[in-house]
């Protein structure tokens, strides 16, 4: 849905608040690389770049382009999500948006990718309904992620953790849509301190019910299993090319647990956890160290790195155009 004519542009700018936010995001963006860069440094730069300079330009410009159909195939989920929700945003500004969340990507829990709400917000999109998207999308993802190591190391753990995880969305619609739990939260939103809390809790809570539906859930981690799995490919090629001792299933797991762990490390982006999980698991099937942190490296750099800078031109695309009707 489009801004409304007597929004004026003062519906097109964003507030000082979201204004404030993308500069810190541009700030934060350049701290988090200087960190990454002595990060490598401080493993051993040289053997790290002679390493990277085996695999050669064209491989990471290729990568990055092969790595890249991972957020298209991930926005396509995102907007049919919203669509689900009764939430229509123009197909480009929807995309802006989607990769626009990336350049927060390299946040605990990837938490800093909320700030689709607050660009969303332009679009009459309620607050409850992207907060519960990005859940939708990010427990999806935990899913998709699951899969992508239980079929590259077949083992009943691992489709167990991943049926958890759909069993705990199935179990949150259960748990919505029970006349008690909408109750609490009706009496909950009658005390005031917490009425607006709770009305974006109730608000979430409905659009998490028309969104969490069969088949579209299984889709949606379907999605997360091919989107993840291009990277977890792209990451094989990189070891396969640096040493040849890897099998093709053996890197895909490695990058699907490596993964999980800088997920589960809470740091911004799993940088450093995810990083050391790839190097750890590689160095120790016999991959030198050198060619190990090299590949863990370009990885990042062709999978993060290009999401979080196509996220913050995004970011700067808005906050100029929001400018220039201001």
């Amino acid at each position: 849905m489009r801004p409304s004519a007597s929004s004026g542009a003062s519906a097109l700018a964003p507030a000082p608040r979201l204004d404030l936010a993308i500069r810190a995001v541009a700030g934060a963006v350049a701290v988090a690389a200087a960190l990454y860069l002595a990060f490598a440094a401080w493993i051993g730069w040289s053997d790290v770049a002679s390493s990277i300079g085996a695999l050669g330009m064209p491989a990471l410009i290729g990568g990055a382009a092969i790595a890249s159909v991972n957020y298209l195939l991930r926005f396509a989920r995102w907007r049919h999500i919203l669509w689900q929700m009764s939430q229509r945003i123009p197909l480009r500004d929807n995309l802006r948006v989607y990769i626009g969340g990336l350049a927060l990507t390299a946040t605990p829990g990837k938490i800093g990718e909320t700030i689709r709400s607050a660009l969303l917000v332009r679009w009459h999109v309620p607050v409850g309904a992207s907060l519960a998207a990005l859940f939708i999308d990010r427990l999806t993802d935990l899913a998709g992620v699951l899969l992508l190591a239980a079929i590259a190391d077949p083992g009943l753990l691992w489709w167990l953790l991943a049926a958890l995880a759909v069993g705990f969305g199935i179990a949150l619609r259960w748990a919505f849509s029970t006349r008690y739990v909408e109750t609490v939260a009706k009496e909950l939103e009658r005390r005031h301190r917490l009425a607006t809390v709770v009305a974006f809790l109730r608000g979430g809570m409905t659009h998490y019910l028309a969104a969490w539906r069969f088949p579209a859930v299984i889709a949606y981690v379907f999605i997360a299993l091919v989107a993840y799995g291009i990277q977890g490919l792209v990451f094989a090629g990189y070891v396969r090319a640096l040493w040849g001792g890897c099998g093709l299933l053996q890197a895909l797991h490695i990058f699907a647990t490596a993964t999980l762990i800088g997920a589960a490390s809470m740091l911004p982006g799993g940088l450093g956890a995810m990083e050391l999980a790839l190097i750890a698991q590689l160095h120790a099937i016999g991959m030198p160290l050198a060619q190990a942190t090299a590949a863990a490296v370009a990885v990042r750099a062709v999978t993060l790195w290009f999401g979080i800078l196509a996220g913050l031109v995004c970011l700067l695309w808005y906050r100029r155009r929001a400018a220039i009707v201001q």
